[in-house]
């Protein structure tokens, strides 16, 4: 079965009317484990958990910037409000003192492997038209990237307000199950962003309106030089068709099963492990490990109680 969804996949804004607890407060992420390192971009400090970053402690008219990047955005998801909602309205309630400065909406084309249905984009297929100059776009550069993590063809420059990606996110996780899983992203910075926004329409009006206005891949026309007016290549059509009826932003929350936490303990500290069980015994390894003295990540405890209740033992 295809999955398209909507989702938020970066976002970052400035408030120089909040403190850094009073965002953590309304983010709804008072019980994360926030640690304090190096800020960045003329901020001193920052706290930092699982890809979201507070800095803080910069210039008089600074104020504080609150990064979530995409596994930042699947956090605040799990452990926060979620609701991101509630951010724009905020910021909409401030405009003299706070700014949207970075907003990324991305669209999966995503088959799992056991489906044999055909997914409405091909990486390939995008990368040869692109190539080709099949394509008419307002933005001036664009650039094709082939390496060991796939296709990635960008339309844009990080520069403006505007960069289009779309890149083969299969290939990018390393999946070799067959899965397709196609994303095309909008990453949107300052007025853009905030445009974007307030647009009177659903989500997925939105995010097409924006995409189609800055791009469309188009069939070539022996007859009529205006590339504008060429009609849109069937899988450009079928995109903006599928995206246009999506109402909502899907909020998929941290990405973390039991598979991965064998994949991290047995692949990468597997050996660590197996060295420290021979020096000391196993009796005596647990021991440590049960009173090692850090505190409890909020994502392995809901991993432990989510299997639990799979299981049947809680």
């Amino acid at each position: 079965m295809q999955q398209h969804k909507l989702l938020i996949d970066w976002l970052s804004f400035t408030s120089k009317i909040h403190s850094k607890h009073q965002l953590i407060e309304y983010l709804g992420l008072e019980d994360v484990n926030w640690q304090t390192t190096r800020g960045a971009h003329g901020y001193k400090s920052r706290l930092y958990y699982d890809c979201m970053s507070i800095h803080f402690d910069g210039s008089p008219d600074q104020g504080v910037w609150v990064e979530l990047s995409g596994q930042g955005c699947r956090a605040f998801e799990t452990y926060g409000t979620g609701d991101y909602d509630a951010i724009f309205d905020l910021i909409n309630a401030n405009p003299d003192n706070m700014n949207l400065t970075r907003l990324d909406v991305a669209f999966d084309d995503r088959i799992p492997p056991e489906d044999s249905a055909t997914g409405i984009l091909q990486i390939d297929q995008i990368r040869d038209d692109t190539l080709a100059g099949n394509f008419v776009s307002r933005c001036r550069t664009w650039d094709v990237h082939v390496s060991s993590h796939g296709t990635t063809v960008s339309i844009g420059s990080n520069k403006s307000n505007i960069l289009i990606r779309i890149y083969d996110k299969a290939a990018e996780r390393h999946l070799s199950d067959g899965t397709h899983w196609v994303r095309v992203e909008l990453q949107l910075r300052d007025n853009l962003a905030l445009s974007f926004v307030n647009l009177p329409y659903e989500i997925g009006e939105r995010f097409t309106g924006v995409l189609a206005n800055y791009l469309q891949y188009v069939e070539p026309s022996e007859t009529d030089s205006n590339k504008w007016r060429w009609p849109l290549r069937p899988y450009w059509a079928n995109l903006l068709e599928e995206a246009t009826a999506l109402s909502i932003y899907e909020k998929p929350g941290v990405e973390y099963n039991v598979l991965h936490c064998e994949d991290y303990v047995y692949k990468q500290a597997g050996n660590a492990i197996d060295a420290l069980i021979q020096i000391y015994g196993v009796d005596t390894f647990m021991d440590k490990l049960k009173n090692r003295g850090t505190i409890p990540s909020p994502k392995y405890k809901k991993l432990v109680d989510d299997t639990r209740i799979l299981l049947g033992l809680k």
